[in-house]
């Protein structure tokens, strides 16, 4: 895990939106687009910008069905950031 990966998923989880988007993955195996667009209530635009950052960091995971698209978390990811959180921890 690199500095620069780390930040990348910080500066993307900084935003509520994409916090929201990651914490309802979190929760779930996988979800439907559709299910997000009508959870967040946001342009299409603005979803697929969302969408774009959190795949371009790497915490988003994306399973094309034919006209569908389904997302899920990258968890292995997460974890890793996270560890490298936990490393600071006082106590």
């Amino acid at each position: 895990m690199t500095e620069q990966r780390a930040v990348r998923v910080f500066r993307a989880l900084g935003d509520p939106t994409r916090y929201r988007i990651v914490e309802l993955l979190a929760a779930r195996k996988e979800v439907a687009c559709q299910e997000l667009a009508k959870r967040f209530r946001l342009s299409a635009p603005a979803l697929s910008h969302h969408f774009r950052v959190l795949r371009e960091c790497g915490l988003l995971r994306v399973r094309k069905d034919g006209p569908y698209h389904y997302f899920r978390l990258n968890r292995a990811l997460l974890a890793r950031v996270l560890g490298r959180w936990r490393r600071w921890e006082l106590g």
